[in-house]
């Protein structure tokens, strides 16, 4: 990563995050990309229900990304730009996530008269939208930004949850 992006805005925001502040500070985010990419090596081999052939190349796919790619650019990186890197890309994961909630989940949950579903969905999509941490008055206060995310996703994820619609399948 460039010099250019270490800007004072990304550094700013970063420093302030409730958990890339932490790991810009102590963590080097590149060798936590390695655990992460054991832990999915591991459960990709252990995943039985598919044929081996798909488990081996899943397990390639995810050496060649975990592995080669986070760890090239990682590790040649600071600890501050790791952070600004895994920032960005969390911000960008959540925005896309957030307007799928939003538009898709939203929208068909509303569209098949599903009312309970819909908002929570919206909600949900508009809490986790990233937005209001960018305003310059609110970026030294982001970790409690964050952490009322979290507070108010719970009861969120509750009232989804007891609606019925909500399941995994195990």
């Amino acid at each position: 990563m460039n010099e250019r992006y270490e800007t004072p805005l990304a550094i700013r925001h970063v420093e302030s995050h409730l958990i890339f502040g932490l790991l810009a500070r102590h963590a080097p985010i590149g060798l936590i990309a390695l655990l992460g990419a054991a832990f999915t090596v591991g459960n990709d081999l252990y995943q039985q229900r598919f044929a081996p052939g798909v488990r081996i190349a899943s397990v390639v796919w995810d050496v060649f990304i975990w592995g080669g790619l986070m760890l090239l650019f990682n590790l040649s990186m600071t600890r501050r730009q790791q952070a600004i890197l895994a920032w960005s890309a969390t911000k960008f994961t959540l925005a896309i996530a957030a307007f799928i909630m939003i538009f898709v989940g939203a929208g068909s949950a509303f569209r098949e008269g599903d009312i309970r579903d819909g908002l929570v969905f919206l909600f949900l999509g508009l809490l986790w939208f990233p937005s209001i941490e960018f305003i310059p008055s609110v970026t030294p206060h982001q970790k409690y930004v964050t952490l009322a995310r979290l507070v108010l996703s719970i009861p969120l994820v509750i009232i989804g949850i007891q609606g019925g619609n909500w399941h995994w399948n195990t």
